[in-house]
């Protein structure tokens, strides 16, 4: 018999078993992870890394970028679109009714390879999109994010499953009229040859990278790379290859590697250089993320292996 759908009251649930300190709470699954204030805070400066998925479970909340402001609640969900630094503002938390959220990071693979599935073609220059949009939370986004976290506390569930939940998440997101603008800034023709980029910096992040030599093994010139790079990926050529770099730094942490050994081995000439990018991608320093999540009840799948 197929399992009912779950509605707003299990996704609150299932947050604020996770959400159970002040602060932000990592999950053992990679850019998955939770807050929980117990009252407003006004103009708390943060900064987007890749296309990621905001959702309020209890509260409400406002994000200012300059030229755009937006406020979204538990009815509505917002999509910040890529890199980008902005202040937010918790406007309704206290202690009785804690402000809870969760906050899904996406891996530029998968924006990639979804927005070039959902691409508009034959379509004329488009506008920068906006830095973020909101957009009704439906029935089948809730129900996805709990199923993302009920999978995340097995271990084989997160290895397997939580990487395809993920994917029917971003689906879900960049197939809606909001992301419209997304789409159409991926045109037909020079897709693969990104693609191609990304799966070369996954194989060489430890090497020096530079946008120029990168552009040169596309056929294209520096600039004309970059800008297509972050239409179709949603992160700059360079961000990318820190994002590959700190992902591959974060799996070995979790299977027992000392932080300044993995400086090294995953291209950083500088240990506190790599710190400061761990701590700034993650939220705290690399021994301490490592000390967390092995203090976990269930070890990380990642210990074993990559999710």
């Amino acid at each position: 018999m197929d399992q009912p759908k779950r509605g707003h009251a299990d996704l609150l649930a299932l947050v604020a078993r996770h959400a159970n300190v002040k602060g932000r709470t990592d999950s053992p699954y990679p850019g998955l992870w939770f807050w929980r204030c117990d009252e407003p805070v006004t103009k708390r400066k943060s900064q987007a890394l890749t296309l990621s998925l905001a959702v309020i479970v209890q509260g409400r909340k406002a994000v200012n970028f300059g030229e755009h402001a937006f406020t979204y609640d538990p009815f509505n969900y917002l999509v910040l679109t890529g890199e980008a630094d902005y202040e937010s503002t918790i406007i309704d938390a206290s202690a009785e009714r804690p402000y809870l959220s969760m906050s899904v990071g996406v891996p530029p693979d998968v924006v990639a390879r979804t927005l070039i599935a959902l691409a508009d073609s034959d379509l004329g220059g488009v506008d920068e999109p906006a830095p973020a949009y909101v957009s009704r939370l439906d029935a089948p986004i809730v129900d996805a994010l709990c199923r993302l976290l009920e999978a995340v506390g097995d271990p084989a569930e997160r290895a397997v499953l939580a990487p395809l939940i993920v994917e029917e998440i971003v689906f879900r997101l960049l197939r809606s009229d909001a992301a419209a603008v997304l789409r159409r800034a991926v045109r037909r023709g020079d897709e693969a040859r990104i693609q191609e980029s990304m799966a070369f910096i996954r194989a060489h992040a430890a090497e020096r990278l530079t946008v120029e030599n990168l552009a040169r093994r596309a056929a294209m010139s520096p600039s004309h790379y970059a800008h297509r790079f972050r239409a179709v990926a949603r992160v700059s050529p360079m961000r990318y290859v820190k994002h590959v770099r700190l992902h591959e730094a974060r799996t070995l942490l979790l299977r027992g590697a000392r932080a300044g050994e993995v400086a090294g081995q995953v291209g950083y000439a500088s240990a506190s250089h790599f710190t400061r990018d761990f701590k700034s991608y993650f939220g705290v320093p690399p021994a301490e993320y490592a000390r967390r999540l092995h203090a976990a009840p269930d070890r990380p799948a990642e210990a074993q292996q990559t999710a």
